[in-house]
């Protein structure tokens, strides 16, 4: 039997039914199975796209408002860096260059966007003793070299031991003591420059009375035409952002037609027009700066401890994590071959910043491009900016970060006796003695508060139980 029929076949008689429907439908084709065909599958971004997606969401976009904040902190730089490194006895270029290359590092690491880091006094001041102590010549290149990068060094053992944990364990209370000791300490080393009267008095409380005291003697006339500008600028909508800038300018071209008698920043040394040399670190002087490095790194840190609290940009309030100890390590290894300082979070640059409009990690980047285009096209220029203008506009950077914390420190202490007598002691301790002792005074305050908490509990508890009838 012929078509799909056997001889099993069901089917009788002469035509097969199988015959019947292959006839009615022509002849079968043979199936022929070729590959499986596959839907497409979805496939999310690749690895290089999330990596560039990951590093502009980290950058985020610059602004004219970064542009802007950028060019009024590297002006501040010129004269405040050469200040800090002129009153510690180095060099003011090695100040001028620890505001340009640490300054693009960290700002580029550092996990609170608008911290500037930078050279500050104390610093200055601490760096100086680590290179004395190890009989190492301040004015040497190669050791200052050597001294940043250990310091950058310290700050990442620091990290890794998780340093950052302790700086967590500092209460509420005693950040606020700490960073208005601090706010206090660059009002009290910036009056000096603005009126031309520096007091002996180490205290900084004291160091404010006896400037008080000697109102007589003060040089006003620059100080005065740049608070005038500044608060008329700093009241107009428009002007806001560029109050600091405007008050500098104007200021100084006034000082300059007035051919008034005061300071400039180039009398703290010349600014030779053209950018740091590379410089190698001085090998064998590392054993001897190991100590002084350490204490020089845990001074940055303390300094930079307060920072995440004040800023109002885009920051991360563990900032006082590994995140920007790391980026403070980075800032300080990429200087040290430029010969910069030591640098830190600077709480006063990073006022400046702010107050300049900063918004995005883009005006620590631009003001250490631009402060390195001012030295290498503009040095000579840049000197002449008189010193008591910086001095006026760093002390009213320095009160605006006080009056940004009086409302916290109004709500602490009113929390509650301990919790005052925290923020007391801290900032007694920021304002008289060294800031790494300030800060363990600001961890043994929280902690003895914390233990203290539980007993007022069963304090109150017991009390509340006997007085029941």
């Amino acid at each position: 039997m012929d078509g799909e029929h056997g001889a099993g076949c069901a089917c009788r008689g002469t035509t097969c039914i199988h015959d019947r429907m292959t006839a009615s439908r022509g002849p079968v084709a043979p199936v022929r199975r070729g590959p499986r065909h596959r839907a497409p599958r979805h496939r999310g971004p690749g690895r290089h796209t999330r990596w560039h997606r990951g590093v502009r969401q980290w950058l985020g976009r610059p602004t004219r408002a970064d542009a802007q904040s950028g060019a009024v902190t590297a002006l501040f730089s010129v004269p405040e860096g050469m200040a800090y490194a002129a009153i510690a006895g180095f060099s003011p270029l090695a100040g001028l260059y620890a505001g340009a290359v640490p300054a693009v590092v960290g700002s580029l690491f550092a996990r609170t966007a608008l911290m500037v880091t930078t050279l500050t006094s104390a610093i200055a001041l601490t760096a100086r003793t680590a290179l004395s102590d190890a009989g190492l010549d301040p004015t040497d290149p190669s050791c200052i070299a050597s001294l940043t990068l250990l310091v950058g060094v310290c700050m990442a053992l620091f990290a890794a031991l998780r340093l950052g944990l302790l700086l967590r364990l500092v209460s509420g209370a005693a950040m606020t003591g700490f960073s208005a000791g601090i706010a206090v300490q660059i009002v009290a080393g910036a009056v000096g420059d603005a009126t031309d009267y520096h007091s002996p008095h180490h205290n900084r409380l004291v160091h404010l009375a006896d400037w008080f005291a000697h109102i007589s003697t003060w040089s006003k006339a620059a100080t005065a035409a740049a608070v005038v500008v500044w608060s008329v600028a700093h009241r107009h909508p428009r002007l806001h952002s560029l109050s600091l800038l405007l008050a500098m300018v104007t200021a100084s071209a006034a000082v300059a037609v007035s051919g008034h008698d005061v300071p400039l920043a180039g009398s703290l040394g010349a600014v030779p027009a053209g950018l740091p040399r590379l410089t190698l670190p001085d090998w064998q002087v590392l054993p001897q700066l190991l100590p002084g490095a350490a204490a020089v790194a845990v001074v940055a840190l303390a300094q930079a401890a307060g920072i995440p609290r004040t800023v109002s940009g885009p920051s991360d309030r563990k900032g006082t994590g590994a995140a920007d100890i790391l980026a403070q390590s980075a800032a300080n290894l990429g200087g040290a071959f430029f010969q910069a300082l030591p640098a830190g979070g600077s709480l006063s640059r990073t006022g400046v910043a702010q107050a300049a409009g900063a918004r995005t990690r883009w005006a620590g980047i631009f003001s250490g491009l631009l402060l390195a285009a001012l030295v290498a096209t503009m040095g000579p220029l840049a000197a002449r900016i008189p010193l008591p203008v910086i001095g006026a506009l760093v002390a009213i950077i320095g009160c605006k970060l006080i009056a940004a914390r009086t409302r916290d420190i109004r709500d602490v202490m009113d929390s509650g006796p301990v919790d005052a007598t925290v923020i007391l002691l801290t900032f007694l301790a920021t304002t008289q003695e060294p800031l790494d002792r300030a800060l363990l005074v600001a961890l043994a305050a929280s902690l003895l508060a914390r233990l203290a908490a539980p007993v007022r509990a069963v304090y109150r508890n017991t009390l509340a139980a006997i007085s029941r009838p």
